[in-house]
């Protein structure tokens, strides 16, 4: 059976990857060349989104046990951060907000899949109360 800490790893590859995809497939709507700007950013967005996702599952899978909250902020900060680098760099930053979106979705999703959850303990039966004076079965 795979650690925790690795399938939280392989959970922000994937999330990191779709992530990527999803900001292409957006951009791609707002500009007439759809299917070279969807390809364009699912490339340049696809290294550092596998990346980022996979650092970042490593940190959720660490901090499996701490605060949902501070969870989310060591998750969606850093992801958040290179989203608005990125745009910033390829000088789309009225891209930044509508990006932010599926990033913060995302973040989401991975902090909920690496969560600690504490095993239910196993219901018992006590029976049904006898009336006094009741014979045993």
């Amino acid at each position: 059976m795979k650690q925790p800490e690795s399938i939280a790893v392989s959970n922000g590859a994937l999330l990191g990857s779709a992530n990527a995809l999803f900001i292409a497939l957006a951009m791609s709507c707002y500009t007439r060349e759809a299917a070279g700007m969807a390809v364009f950013v699912f490339l340049i967005g696809m290294v550092p989104g596998l990346f980022t996702g996979m650092v970042l599952g490593a940190i959720a899978g660490l901090t499996a046990r701490r605060n949902v909250w501070v969870r989310r902020a060591l998750i969606a900060i850093p992801a958040l951060s290179l989203v608005a680098v990125l745009g910033l760099f390829f000088h789309v930053g009225q891209m930044i907000l509508p990006a932010a979106i599926p990033t913060i979705v995302c973040t989401l999703i991975l902090e909920r899949s690496t969560r600690y959850v504490a095993p239910v303990p196993v219901a018992t039966s006590v029976g049904r109360p006898r009336p006094q004076g009741a014979a045993r079965p």
